[in-house]
């Protein structure tokens, strides 16, 4: 299971649920959920190059502090020459 303290630069994650690449800041892009339910902060998107599928290796190529970039630490990945980050919270809901 993915953690933040076991992640390194250069390891592979696996994506273990469907996810989407969100935001519209290049520097800010992170991995949320790809849901439709009414509650969710981010609008389910439609784009196929911004949606993760389980399955998919994630090359690690960054990761990052607390109170940096973000409240939390994060690890930042790259997919379909997409860079974008995973928050500490959200490394073991969304990777093995």
């Amino acid at each position: 299971m993915a953690s933040i303290r076991t992640t390194k630069i250069g390891d592979t994650l696996t994506i273990k649920k469907i996810a989407q690449i969100y935001g519209h800041n290049p520097n800010m892009r992170f991995l949320t959920n790809h849901s439709s339910h009414p509650d969710s902060a981010y609008p389910k998107l439609s784009d196929p190059q911004y949606i993760v599928q389980p399955g998919t290796k994630l090359a690690v190529v960054d990761k990052g502090p607390a109170e940096t970039k973000y409240r939390s630490s994060y690890v930042t990945v790259v997919h379909n020459q997409h860079e974008f980050d995973i928050m500490a919270p959200d490394l073991r809901r969304f990777c093995e």
